[in-house]
């Protein structure tokens, strides 16, 4: 017996059943976010690239229909997943395939994204500056800061005050930068739970 066919929970298993707990939209949204972070780092991150095929083929076991017709999202499998209780074992063994292969590090970047409880909308009409320090002069060429739209919504791993900055870790990178810390005016945001 593998350690995921235990007792042990499931990162993903795990997710997939809390999916259905929540009625609200903007919830569902943050987890497919999760799920979509969760498929891009396993392409990018791991050097199986096969891996998410492996899975698909698992997971769809007794489906008739051709990988490359359908490709398997997982953003999708909320939808899909029929819980350990149906005649669908091979999802299960998915699931179990996934936990063996995903890196602790992932599967805790995965379950800390699932779980997000607070989010930031650029509030003022001009947009606002994310800097990558609170002295940047925005007149500079662009690489330390980047000017973000009004109304654009960002999800965050953590948030703090910084005078009148927040220090702000968005559970994505953006661009040209690449990157998920920055600090941005209080007064051009707001920040809510979601």
């Amino acid at each position: 017996m593998t350690k995921s066919e235990s007792s042990e929970s499931n990162f993903l298993k795990d997710a997939l059943v809390n999916y259905a707990q929540y009625t609200s939209a903007q919830k569902q949204d943050v987890q497919k976010s999760a799920l979509k972070w969760l498929q891009s780092h396993i392409n990018s991150d791991l050097t199986d690239k096969t891996i998410l095929d492996q899975f698909a083929q698992k997971w769809r076991k007794n489906s008739n229909q051709p990988l490359s017709v359908d490709p398997l999202y997982l953003e999708n499998l909320p939808r899909s997943y029929k819980g350990d209780k149906s005649l669908n074992n091979h999802q299960e063994e998915a699931l179990i395939f996934l936990q063996d292969i995903v890196p602790l590090q992932m599967q805790e970047g995965f379950k800390q994204r699932w779980e997000l409880k607070a989010k930031l909308q650029v509030s003022n009409s001009d947009g606002a500056t994310f800097k990558t320090d609170q002295q940047i002069d925005v007149d500079s060429d662009g690489s330390t800061w980047c000017q973000v739209e009004d109304k654009t919504v960002y999800y965050l791993l953590s948030h703090e005050e910084k005078g009148d900055d927040y220090l702000v870790e968005l559970s994505e990178e953006i661009s040209p930068q690449n990157q998920n810390t920055w600090f941005v005016a209080k007064e051009h945001v707001k920040i809510s739970s979601i």
